[in-house]
């Protein structure tokens, strides 16, 4: 994985959802409810402690970047040189839904998180030995990554 520029033109964190904190933090404090009852208080507090540590790091590590920068599309740990990105659609909801379901692209690479939306992005792969004809990326901004996305593609494709 080759590592993002300090100045892409275009980069967004997808952060889970609050309702996944939420349930992330109740079960560690769950956690530490039940062995501050079977082992006392100080035991409780190490879980709590240990366990909330523990959760915020993976939660945070989960937390995958969109980036759009000289090199090309990197999304997650994949990199789209921009020598074989097509266009850039914009997706509703509703378009974004059916394109990860059954009807959607077999063959898409897909970058999705639970409470990312409201739309998705669609760029076209023009690598004729890449397994995927299409990325399929949730944004909480699809127009802004689309507008990145165009712009830097004709800016710096061949």
């Amino acid at each position: 994985m080759t590592a993002p520029p300090a100045h892409p033109t275009y980069s967004e964190r997808l952060w889970p959802s609050p309702w996944v904190w939420i349930v992330a933090l109740v079960g560690v404090a769950a956690l530490a409810t039940a062995y501050r009852s079977a082992l006392g208080p100080i035991a409780g507090a190490v879980v709590a402690a240990v366990g909330t540590v523990v959760v915020l790091g993976l939660v945070v590590r989960s937390a995958t970047r969109i980036v759009v920068d000289a090199d090309g599309l990197h999304a997650g740990r994949a990199l789209l040189p921009w020598q074989f990105t097509g266009r850039a659609l914009v997706l509703d909801p509703e378009q974004s839904r059916i394109a990860r379901g059954p009807r959607g692209d077999p063959s898409a690479y897909l970058l999705t998180r639970p409470g990312v939306g409201p739309g998705s992005v669609v760029v076209e792969v023009t690598d004729p030995v890449d397994p995927h004809r299409t990325w399929l990326l949730a944004t909480r901004d699809p127009h802004g990554l689309a507008r990145a996305i165009s712009e830097e593609r004709g800016r710096l494709a061949p």
